[in-house]
């Protein structure tokens, strides 16, 4: 060191005694401290902690709000003009002192005192938002308008109906010649032709497709194609035939739906004489059970015959083609049906409900074991009509039923409706009968073996 940074650290206490004496008294008894000459030792010496003002939190009256206040002079002016410039300037002048705040060593002295708080102008009570009614409120923008059927669209009115109808999955919008595979005509039914087809992607699984002409000019045969669609899409029973998917492909609807090996008139045409007993125990159980499930759902079939009872490989009885159903709860007098399987209400056009039903599988069983139906031997309609009217009531004419079997035909042909059992009514009777050994049914593989026997017979 040298000699004059020696001398002033080698200095007598006396001297500094002296100097402390001399200072003038401070209303704050804060400690002195000796401050070093620029020559001195270059340590530089920081502010204790305890000589720091205590931290506290900005206010409001030191961080404006300036949201609040930037939105204040977006709103309708209601004040004069001069009242609104000078709130401008206000805020003006606070944005500009709020950002040309500095840190300097002299700031450290003012932040010891309380800070004052704005002037009350800035915090004037803000003018209220004009109310606006919950449904015209301008951040709520209108919804896009729906978008316009294309007019070149063939049957826009048939589509949008049947997309209604239909869930999503069963509706292709692909070409079904080009889906499907080995087209071969196997029937028709009320709506079109029906054919079988096989998927190319999967020559295994074959399906039955009818194909219906769409006209627009024809609306009740429109309908009638919309009403077997919602049947057979919307309704699932192991005794009702299904649809598989649907296709409106040109002037013509593709309705793909459960391939059978054949239908009850189709097995008959193949053999002889009716079927036995047993097997049509079984077959007319299978159809009041179809029956039983399309009246819960609120629909009459009005075509109950052996030509729409379809049979699968494995012995199954499907009930299908439901061009003619109507809802139940319809006033219906339309005289729709076949004519030798009419019940005498339809004939006659007058109010009738679903036990139509029962009368037409009543006619269906005598076709089973006759393997014709009554009066088939007629074919004026006019005759037909009279004689179910006024003739004598339908009964066996080559087969030899059970005196059960006969009993339960009689039940289900009665004249009167009103007192003709439902097809729940009838089922239930033909389990008990069952039960009690008076009839024999025989099961489904029985059924099955039969169909099997003979078709090999007759490709043979």
């Amino acid at each position: 060191y040298s000699n004059r940074t020696v001398s002033s650290l080698t200095s007598s206490p006396s001297t500094d005694h002296a100097e402390l004496n001399n200072t003038s008294p401070v209303k704050t008894p804060v400690k002195s401290q000796k401050k070093p000459s620029k020559a001195s030792s270059p340590i530089h010496h920081t502010k204790s902690p305890s000589n720091k003002a205590p931290w506290r939190p900005p206010g409001r009256y030191q961080i404006p709000d300036i949201l609040k206040a930037s939105e204040n002079t977006h709103r309708p002016a209601t004040l004069s003009n001069k009242t609104s410039r000078s709130k401008k300037s206000h805020l003006a002048a606070t944005l500009s002192s709020t950002n040309k705040i500095k840190h300097s060593p002299a700031d450290s002295a003012k932040k010891s005192s309380p800070p004052q708080p704005l002037a009350s102008a800035a915090v004037a009570t803000p003018l209220k938002r004009p109310w606006i009614p919950v449904g015209k409120s301008p951040q709520v923008l209108p919804l896009p308008a729906l978008p316009a059927a294309k007019a070149n669209r063939p049957h826009a009115l048939f589509d949008t109906k049947m997309r209604k109808t239909l869930p999503t999955s069963k509706i292709m919008d692909l070409n079904p010649r080009e889906q499907y595979t080995g087209f071969t005509k196997i029937g028709s039914g009320a709506n079109g032709a029906v054919v079988r087809a096989s998927k190319r992607s999967n020559s295994k699984s074959r399906v039955a497709i009818k194909r219906c002409f769409i006209d627009d000019t024809d609306a009740p045969h429109l309908a009638y194609i919309l009403r077997e669609i919602r049947i057979m899409g919307c309704i699932s029973h192991a005794n009702l035939v299904g649809l598989k998917e649907a296709t409106l492909w040109g002037d013509y609807v593709w309705l793909a739906m459960d391939l059978m090996s054949c239908s009850v008139f189709g097995l008959l045409c193949n053999i002889s004489t009716g079927l036995p007993e047993p097997l049509a125990v079984c077959v007319l159980r299978e159809c009041l059970q179809g029956l039983i499930h399309l009246h819960n759902k609120g629909y009459m079939h009005r075509d109950v015959k052996c030509e729409n009872l379809l049979l699968s490989s494995s012995g199954e009885v499907k009930l299908g083609d439901f061009g003619l159903a109507t809802p139940i709860s319809r006033n219906n007098t339309a005289r729709l049906g076949t004519a030798k399987w009419m019940s005498p209400e339809v004939i006659r056009e007058i109010s009738y409900d679903e036990k139509v039903d029962v009368w037409s599988t009543a006619i269906t069983l005598i076709e089973i074991m006759d393997r014709v139906p009554p009066l088939y031997y007629m074919e004026n309609t006019d005759d037909i009509f009279a004689e179910i009217l006024w003739g004598p009531p339908p009964h066996f004419t080559f087969a030899s039923p059970s005196n059960t079997i006969r009993e339960i035909a009689t039940w289900m042909l009665n004249q009167d409706s009103r007192r003709r059992p439902g097809a729940k009514d009838v089922l239930q009777h033909l389990d008990r009968q069952i039960q009690d050994g008076y009839l024999q049914c025989a099961s489904q593989s029985d059924l099955a073996l039969f169909v099997q026997h003979v078709f090999d017979k007759s490709t043979d």
